[in-house]
């Protein structure tokens, strides 16, 4: 017992430390979930752990080694507990896969955007009152003073070990489950989530080396003509937040105006199959989706298959140039016959560029189109955060005042400053249409994800995998046509403007694009093409390992 107590005092301070640094987060959201029982439980069990990990550093006789041994141990552990603390404040959701892989494709000056969107100065402010805190506390010797206290220190040892044992077999018992479906840790969380990360670099460079292999391509039907196929591909573009879609400001004014002249089919009810860049659009551009047995690389992809049916194909961005991972994105843009971007830019440099400067190479690629078939893909910063980035300053129509949501005014401002890049969105979109108007020509738009924007109560602004909402998902998708393209495709046209209503998860995207050009493969089904009479409305829409339909359409955010 006395060395029991010994290990308690002299180790006091880190045993604190190395259980608030491995029990907080999750402590935190299984109190969040009302699972009062298990946080307990799992806060007594942590607590053993750490005295049990200080009890054997204690056993190592040279003094200066046991302090080495312990800075370390919380060292490792300081930086997954704040990554973690981080997405817990601002998505109430552990560290996973997603969230590494959405950090790993963020780039520097992207990150910078996001934690002044996301913490702000209240956040660090917080975030350095309570660190002050916790160094006062140990310079002021407050918990070494009562751990000195020898009866106190008696029954804390006794009781918080008793305690331990206990709830560690309670644990491993009774709440198995919890053991192989979470990662104790977060140092374990990290981990695991960076070795699926590693794992979807070496995927980006297994498609790499896919590129040109045209012998993995099979065309078995080459009806198509059309000479200019247009694909705009947004992004983090909520419907819910779109005049045309039913919102209540007016920031899609000339989407409105085509709507109401007929000139566009506006689909109604389509859902992206992930909320986050690099899944959603591994699935957009390739045959894997959610039923899919193998991994989206093993699967052909859009821009090789446009390639082998003999289209001229760019890829023009106003996304990153590159990056230290690399994207989906730009993979797809290197099989591209042309592909260019905005400026080129890697991951340290300014991410600020409104998606206007797109314009002129748009113009140039028209000029040097193909005479026989183009296939186009204009790749958009669309909506991403930070929102006020994403338009000039004479787009700044809407203010905090215009929102109705019982926010905050600063929560209300990013409202508005989202609804201004909606409305900058609109004039981008439309334009594009445009400069296709006197040509034969079709246009598809859809952004890779949603985005939530305090909707419905809800504290979350931006986009995430694991914990996401409805808002998350729910994106525009929407087909025009020029009237050449439409007086030789009348029918074509009428089943585009029929399938409207049409339930729709984007993973079968591939589908529709070869449908409406008339290219067939083997692997095209036409039961997963939302313009083809032959298409399956029930396909269970499966999002996060939920039924969209069943399960999230109608949740109301908490």
């Amino acid at each position: 017992m006395k060395y029991l107590q010994n290990t308690l005092s002299n180790n006091f301070k880190f045993i604190i430390l190395f259980f608030l640094l491995n029990y907080l987060t999750m402590g935190w959201q299984l109190i969040d979930k009302n699972k009062i029982d298990l946080a307990i439980y799992y806060g007594f069990t942590v607590f053993f752990m750490s005295f049990i990990a200080a009890a054997i550093i204690f056993l190592i006789p040279l003094r200066f080694a046991q302090k080495v041994i312990k800075s370390l141990c919380l060292l490792i552990n300081i930086v997954p507990f704040i990554m973690e603390a981080f997405i817990m404040h601002t998505y109430n959701i552990l560290i996973n896969a997603g969230v590494i892989c959405s950090l790993l494709e963020t780039t520097t000056a992207e990150a910078r955007e996001y934690i002044t969107m996301y913490i702000g100065f209240k956040g660090l402010l917080a975030a350095i009152i309570i660190a002050a805190a916790v160094v006062l506390v140990f310079r002021l010797n407050i918990i070494n003073k009562i751990a000195a206290n020898n009866k106190v220190k008696k029954y804390f040892t006794v009781i918080s070990l008793s305690a331990g044992i206990i709830s560690t077999g309670i644990m491993f018992i009774g709440y198995s489950s919890f053991f192989s479906d979470n990662d104790f840790l977060p140092l374990q969380r990290v981990a695991s989530a960076m070795n699926v990360a590693v794992k979807n670099k070496e995927a980006y460079e297994h498609l790499e080396a896919q590129v040109n292999s045209k012998e993995n391509i099979k065309i078995t039907e080459n009806n198509s003509s059309m000479k200019n196929v247009v694909f705009i591909l947004g992004e983090a573009t909520n419907r819910n937040h779109m005049n045309l879609y039913g919102y209540y400001l007016p920031n899609t004014p000339h989407l409105d105006e085509l709507n109401k002249k007929g000139d566009i089919a506006v689909f109604r009810d389509v859902v992206s199959a992930h909320s986050t860049t690099i899944a959603s659009l591994s699935k957009v551009f390739t045959f894997c989706h959610h039923e899919s047995s193998k991994p989206w690389y093993n699967y052909n992809n859009l821009i090789d298959v446009m390639n082998a049916a003999g289209y001229k194909t760019y890829w023009l961005s106003n996304q990153e140039s590159s990056g230290i991972w690399g994207s989906v994105a730009h993979v797809f843009a290197d099989h591209s016959t042309e592909h260019v971007f905005t400026k080129l830019r890697d991951s340290h440099e300014d991410y600020g560029i409104v998606d206007g400067n797109l314009f002129p190479l748009i113009d140039k690629a028209i000029a040097d189109r193909s005479d026989k078939k183009n296939f186009y893909v204009f790749h958009l910063m669309g909506c991403h955060a930070l929102y006020y980035n994403r338009f000039p300053y004479s787009f700044s129509k809407f203010s905090k005042d215009d929102i109705r949501l019982p926010l905050t005014d600063r929560q209300k401002t990013i409202v508005a400053q989202y609804d201004n890049a909606i409305l900058y969105n609109d004039y981008i979109v439309t334009n594009i249409f445009a400069k296709f108007r006197d040509m034969e020509a079709i246009v598809i738009y859809m952004p890779d994800h949603s985005e939530a924007i305090y909707d419905e109560g809800d504290t979350v602004a931006g986009h995430f995998e694991g914990n996401a909402n409805r808002h998350m998902i729910e994106i525009p998708f929407i087909i025009w046509a020029s009237d050449k393209w439409k007086a030789r495709y009348p029918k074509e046209w009428a089943q585009i403007k029929k399938s409207v209503n049409n339930p729709y998860m984007t993973d079968d995207m591939i589908h529709t694009v070869l449908d409406i050009v008339g290219v067939k493969t083997p692997e095209f089904d036409a039961t997963r093409s939302i313009v083809n009479p032959l298409f399956n409305p029930n396909r269970p829409r499966i999002f996060n390992d939920k039924n969209y339909d069943t399960q999230i359409k109608n949740a109301v955010t908490n």
